[in-house]
């Protein structure tokens, strides 16, 4: 274990009473806590409640500093730590924009420092390193850690995972080999790249380039996402899952989806064209184009009302009623596009499926959502949502909604959380943080040990007992936490017309041109 400073454990001592007075409606006010006297307290429930999220990622922290600090994840049932990321201390790096928004400087401090020992040049042997995960997780985290703090160190540890990664790019058409033996500097053998792969780089690559100085990350970027832009594919506005790196041609015989593989592709259309402050028109029209052909392709509503996103399936194209919870995302892109874009007409659909997303908690027998999700019972396409609310008030249980869990895990992911804060930060309806404060007391009542936060196995039983897994993914601290935080902060708190967040969350600022 390591030591904890005295200043640092009467801070963890503060937000575990914070916490506790939370917990029992005392309210404990959050410029106290804070210490940000200009961020005025919207209302007691929101201050009550920042300051149990703020307890709730005390306690993850300090799991992870006192059993695996400098590991890439805590292991929190067997107090242990792991390197599965490749070495590269990934919750730290990940984490290190939470812990100064949160204000718990002196982890933050501690973190910070400690970041200036991880080699980027260099893995396990025979490990190879994801490039998409250390882009949207090593490369964001330090770029979202500097936009927020400017210490140039920072900076220049962010250029030295973009130097290590911009080898991968290394390919005939530019994209992205999908993971690369540092090493070695070998490639994989398999050239078969998934969207998000290959257009979830470039918002951290093009800040980069911002930051620096040096426009050759730019360029690597641009240069993959045009790759997947041009090649040749059947459905104007969708996407094929997998491309070929070395031909840049689509896999016709891949899914169509908004979930893992697919989904954070979709995402930087949008993200890109907000970075470049609406200057590069083309990410705009792109992103309205896969909206629409979403709408015609993907949404279906079931015979309970509920709007959701399916799939195509792969080769024979049937269409699959099967609903991720990765693509719980999308709501939040839509309102966000809805407010960005001038797209009202796409706000009554962000809601809808934001409700879906909500329900498959709600009504599941632990509060958490599962993974994976169908519907039974469902219904034609549709180009507008139904009615608020149908379905809701009579249902007693996932069944009764006509809703069949596929995958019954909870990894403590983020998206349907991610998206209730963009609704609330564009509706400011109240609605989206007591939809949020239910998940967050299913997290603490479900998943919360000891020592930190333990994925849970299936949403469906409620004894924990043998339900839990021994991992703590570093999106609960980058994400999960953060957008809690987020929702119930004040929406100067990183606002959305300064800021654009990466797909892990990472906040970096909008570029001026």
């Amino acid at each position: 274990m390591v030591p904890l400073p005295s200043r640092a454990l009467s801070r963890y001592l503060a937000l575990a009473l914070a916490a506790a007075l939370g917990a029992l409606g005392v309210v404990y006010s959050y410029t106290m806590l804070a210490g940000r006297g200009s961020a005025a307290v919207p209302d007691e429930a929101a201050s009550r409640r920042l300051a149990a999220v703020r307890g709730a990622m005390a306690h993850a922290w300090k799991g992870y500093r006192d059993y695996a600090f400098g590991q890439d994840e805590l292991q929190p049932l067997t107090r242990s730590g792991n390197v599965r990321w490749g070495n590269w201390s990934i919750s730290l790096v990940d984490t290190l924009d939470t812990l100064w928004l949160l204000d718990m400087k002196d982890e933050y401090a501690e973190a910070k420092a400690y970041v200036q020992k991880i080699d980027f040049t260099r893995s396990p042997r025979g490990y190879r390193v994801r490039v998409f995960e250390m882009t949207i997780r090593a490369l964001g985290g330090l770029l979202g850690a500097y936009e927020l703090d400017h210490d140039p160190a920072l900076l220049a540890k962010a250029a030295e995972v973009g130097s290590t990664l911009a080898a991968a790019f290394s390919s005939p058409t530019g994209l992205p080999y999908p993971s690369i033996d540092l090493n070695s500097r070998r490639y994989r053998s398999t050239t078969r790249l998934c969207i998000a792969e290959g257009g979830t780089l470039q918002l951290e690559f093009k800040k980069l380039a911002q930051l620096t100085g040096n426009k050759t990350y730019a360029d690597l970027a641009d240069r993959a996402y045009e790759a997947l832009e041009a090649a040749e594919r059947p459905i104007r506005g969708l996407y094929p899952t997998f491309i070929d790196v070395n031909t840049g041609k689509y896999d016709l015989g891949s899914e169509y989806s908004l979930g893992g593989g697919a989904d954070s592709f979709y995402e930087y259309q949008l993200k890109q064209h907000i970075l470049h402050n609406h200057k590069r028109p083309q990410y705009g029209a792109q992103y309205a184009a896969a909206v629409e052909a979403v709408k015609e392709h993907l949404v279906r509503k079931s015979q309970a009302g509920l709007t959701f996103v399916g799939r195509i399936a792969r080769h024979g194209g049937a269409y699959v009623p099967e609903m991720q919870h990765l693509a719980c995302f999308y709501p939040g892109l839509l309102a966000l596009g809805a407010q960005v874009m001038d797209r009202p007409q796409d706000l009554p659909l962000a809601k809808e499926l934001a409700r879906t997303c909500y329900l498959t908690y709600k009504h599941s027998p632990t509060g958490l959502g599962p993974e994976t999700f169908s519907f039974r019972n469902q219904t034609g396409n549709i180009r507008e949502p139904p009615a608020a609310e149908a379905g809701e008030q009579a249902a007693a249980s996932l069944d009764d909604l006509g809703i069949v869990v596929v995958d019954p895990r909870y990894i403590l992911r983020p998206e349907t959380i991610e998206s209730l804060f963009v609704l609330h930060r564009v509706t400011g309806d109240p609605v989206y943080r007591e939809w949020g404060w239910d998940i967050f007391q299913a997290i603490e009542r479900y998943t919360r040990v000891e020592h930190g936060y333990a994925a849970y196995r299936d949403v469906r039983k409620t004894t924990p007992n043998g339900n839990l897994d021994d991992s703590m993914e570093s999106f609960l601290l980058a994400e999960t936490l953060k957008y809690l935080y987020l929702l119930f902060a004040p929406p100067d708190v990183l606002p959305l017309d300064k800021f654009v967040l990466t797909t892990e969350a990472h906040p970096l600022r909008i570029m001026p041109n």
